[in-house]
């Protein structure tokens, strides 16, 4: 391969896609800072366990909201699940493009597969939101950059570290 003098065969653009190609692969491991993750996106690995006896016997609905803008964080941070379901349809049009959203409805005792979310660019955190029938807020703050373990109880639900 011919190169003029003084220019490597390998031009800047190529030296960044290498660059890159060694670092992404390492963008999710644990010991690499959030604020470095958050910049290349994301997957979250979520696992569910449903309770038998779920919601007093009912389905659940279950919404992850992941923010990409502070403010947007913060405003979904004060709202119940009662505000966000109620809602939703509204707070998705203000907040177009700096939130985006996954829905599931389990029912009592089902079993669920693993789930994995892929995210984009900047997410500052995610808002876990579920439909009990009981009172109470029903609302949880997750951090993108760390595996989920989602236990849905009778009455409300628990974050735990995976097993």
């Amino acid at each position: 391969m011919a190169s003029q003098r003084g220019v490597h065969p390998l031009s800047n653009r190529g030296l960044v896609a290498v660059v890159l190609a060694s670092v992404l692969p390492f963008a999710t491991a644990c010991g690499v800072p959030r604020r470095m993750r958050s910049m290349f996106g994301g997957e979250l690995p979520i696992q569910v366990k449903v309770a038998p006896e779920v919601n007093h016997d009912s389905p659940v609905a279950v919404e992850l909201v992941m923010a990409y803008d502070d403010k947007a964080l913060d405003e979904l941070l004060k709202m119940s699940k009662d505000v966000w379901f109620r809602n939703r349809g509204q707070l998705l049009r203000d907040y177009a493009g700096r939130v985006d959203t996954w829905r599931w409805e389990w029912v009592p005792g089902q079993q669920v597969s693993p789930v994995a979310i892929s995210y984009r660019i900047g997410a500052k955190g995610a808002v876990l939101f579920a439909d009990y029938l009981t009172p109470g807020e029903h609302r949880a703050r997750i951090d993108p950059h760390r595996p989920l373990r989602l236990v849905l109880g009778e009455t409300d639900f628990a974050l735990a570290e995976p097993q």
